[in-house]
């Protein structure tokens, strides 16, 4: 456990977090800097301290779902990598803004959205998992889903999908694809992987795919895919 987390925070050993800009009334952050041009407008001569905007900076918020495989071919070096993916997930983005799926011939949730579960314990139960069972990629991507409708505070349906790409039971993940607003595929090469059906799949979903060559590069192209997602 402390290896997988260690390795984790030395991948976001320097998160510089998505930052959004907020406008407040000077009462509420008299110490915060003069928003000078929405100050103007609001009253010109700034004679009345009620018309003062100061401006603050809040990390931002993007509420997304992360689907990883855990059928039979993850089993081993496989799935101790993807718990170290878990951890770097868990790292930066904020607890309550972040739900994990895993899936095989089922798919459940380890961590909902808003759920404020500690993250040592959601790597915890990652690792305690036994990857099982053949690779039904649409119900993963359905779990996905379900989960940011029951989120509620999800604006946009952003979901990150680790696969090979070759779905080997169930119904056709295509379908369940577009039903996102963004969709980042983690294609993982390896024997039997399909990248021409990650692609279609990122393509499906509005978003793009990432190729990770070798397993030990999915933590940090995970790191990378949130990054890109947070300044979207």
């Amino acid at each position: 456990m402390d290896l997988v987390l260690s390795h984790a925070r030395s991948i976001v050993a320097h998160p510089a977090k998505p930052m959004k800009r907020e406008l407040l009334s000077f009462f509420s952050n008299p110490m915060g800097e003069i928003a000078l041009e929405e100050s103007l407008e609001e009253n010109p001569s700034l004679d009345e301290i009620e018309s003062i905007w100061v401006e603050c900076q809040r990390e931002k918020s993007f509420p997304c779902v992360t689907m990883l495989d855990c059928s039979f071919s993850m089993a081993g070096d496989k799935h101790l990598l993807s718990s170290v993916a878990v951890a770097v997930l868990l790292l930066e983005v904020p607890v309550q803004d972040t739900s994990l799926v895993v899936f095989g011939s089922q798919a459940r949730s380890l961590k909902a959205l808003k759920e404020n579960q500690r993250r040592e314990n959601t790597v915890l139960e990652f690792l305690k998992l036994k990857p099982a069972g053949f690779t039904n990629i649409a119900k993963g991507l359905e779990e996905g889903l379900a989960q940011l409708n029951a989120g509620r505070a999800a604006k946009r349906k952003i979901g990150i999908l680790a696969t090979d790409g070759r779905s080997t039971e169930g119904e056709d993940p295509l379908d369940v694809a577009r039903r996102f607003d963004q969709l980042i595929v983690l294609h993982l090469h390896g024997p039997g992987s399909h990248l021409e059906a990650s692609q279609k799949l990122a393509e499906a979903g509005g978003g793009t795919c990432l190729e990770v060559e070798n397993f030990g590069q999915l933590p940090r192209r995970l790191y990378e895919a949130l990054r890109a997602l947070a300044r979207a």
